[in-house]
């Protein structure tokens, strides 16, 4: 029998528990979960040890959830529709395009779990007493909250139990000035105690805030989601507000997933899920960049195995974080997802990360887009901080030109604003030319395709 891929959970330090939940998901997937029957035949045993097994399988897509939809990875023959009629669960269409839209089976218990573990890694969440809390949340209303793109809606039209939506608008860039003061008035008389935000949304507003010299009350905490934390974003966000700002990732799929410690650094939330990572080669970045798969932990309405959640992570040194935590992975960040890759034109994978690196260097941009529209041809849209002093183009163009080689033809286009892609979530680096990512895989451990 063909040795399996490599794995890196073998070299990570987890609870003595871990792997035999691990070992129970897998178990429960492939014995009473009608979409992995044909995973069985691949199965290598037991006695291969759980983290091997895991590693010799597929990669579940997004498509694969389509193909079998919600039903097909519900565990111990439960019912959608009993489910749904209790209403112990409903079903959510994930935000985006249509290729990337997933009909998902929500279970709020399930989600309050893992968002709680994720607050046990971050000194500032784990103090907070976070459960109950007020929370205003500024992403785009079409992922969480009240869209209305026409008109406004009341405060009291935006509320929803503890939670303030703040903005029932999806495109920033069309943001109108009272609206945003509205926001800025909404935080100081609520007062949350947590403010959940799309760090280009909440940059958006610190621009406004920081323009206008506008009084605004800094909440306890902020946490950052929906999508890529850009450095420039996080620094007009920090000159605006004087909080503690921590960044999650999860997905709506798999819960959370990682939690950026007080240090800095992404830790993996081991009570909630296994991640396997897998590494480009070495000439993209391998072994610390890769792919993640996640597998999901105790939720009897989904069983999700090394579900590929489409993003790209930096795996850390081996230097002992500073504070303390060392269960599981830990990332220097998630730098992007797959459809933000672009490529040198020596071939080279770029991650919108690397992009982010060289543009926040250039003193004077607010925002930026960088499309590679050929081979060798790259667009820079870039929003100056100061419209009546925008920041040089040669100085744009030598920051690109940095990342992507002399080879590669800049052309700076200094603009307005820049919309965010459909449903508000902005796609800071994108590529018109195909990219396969799985051409760039250390082959050792790129997994194989099981599912019809």
């Amino acid at each position: 029998m063909k040795a399996p891929p490599e794995t890196f959970a073998t070299a990570s330090r987890y609870d003595p528990n871990y792997p035999h939940r691990c070992g129970q998901e897998l178990d429960q997937a492939l014995q009473f979960t009608p979409a992995y029957h044909s995973w069985r035949p691949f199965d290598i045993g037991i006695e291969s040890g759980v983290f091997s097994r895991l590693a010799a399988f597929s990669a579940l897509t997004k498509e694969d959830l389509r193909t079998h939809g919600p039903q097909g990875f519900v565990p111990h023959g439960r019912s959608i529709t009993e489910g749904l009629a209790t209403g112990e669960i409903e079903l959510a269409t994930t935000s985006g395009t249509t290729g990337d839209r997933v009909e998902n089976v929500w279970y709020q218990p399930w989600w309050n779990r893992s968002e709680a573990a994720s607050w046990r890694l971050n000194s500032h969440t784990r103090r907070a007493g976070l459960g109950d809390h007020r929370e205003a949340i500024l992403t785009s209303p079409w992922c969480t909250g009240f869209p209305w793109e026409t008109g406004f809606l009341t405060r009291k039209q935006r509320t929803s139990g503890r939670f303030l939506y703040l903005c029932e608008r999806s495109d920033p860039s069309q943001w109108p000035e009272p609206l945003m003061n509205r926001m800025v008035d909404e935080l100081n008389r609520f007062e949350p105690q947590v403010l959940e935000a799309n760090p280009s949304f909440l940059s958006k507003l610190s621009r406004h805030i920081i323009h206008k010299k506008l009084q605004v009350r800094s909440p306890p905490l902020i946490i950052l989601t929906y999508e890529f934390p850009s450095l420039l974003h996080l620094r007009n966000i920090r000159r605006a507000f004087d909080s503690p700002v921590a960044s999650s990732y999860g997905a709506t799929e798999t819960g959370y997933v990682f939690m950026e410690c007080e240090a800095g650094r992404m830790h993996q939330v081991t009570e909630s899920c296994h991640v396997d990572f897998l590494p480009f080669s070495h000439d993209h970045g391998g072994p610390k960049m890769g792919r993640i798969l996640v597998t999901t932990f105790d939720n009897p309405w989904r069983s999700l195995v090394r579900f590929d959640t489409g993003d790209i992570v930096c795996l850390d040194g081996e230097t002992p974080c500073l504070c303390g935590r060392h269960e599981g992975l830990t990332l220097t960040s998630v730098e992007g997802r797959l459809v933000n890759l672009t490529l040198t034109p020596e071939n080279r994978l770029v991650t919108q990360g690397e992009v982010d690196r060289a543009l926040s260097k250039v003193p004077g941009i607010a925002d930026y887009q960088v499309i590679q529209t050929g081979k060798s041809d790259f667009t820079v849209r870039f929003v100056a901080e100061l419209h009546e002093c925008p920041p040089p183009a040669g100085a744009v163009r030598a920051a690109i030109q940095g990342v992507y080689g002399s080879e590669a033809t800049i052309t700076p286009e200094p603009v307005i604003s820049i919309a965010p892609d459909p449903p508000g979530k902005y796609r800071l680096v994108k590529s018109l030319i195909p990219i396969d990512p799985a051409l760039f895989l250390d082959s050792q451990f790129a997994p194989i395709r099981l599912m019809p």
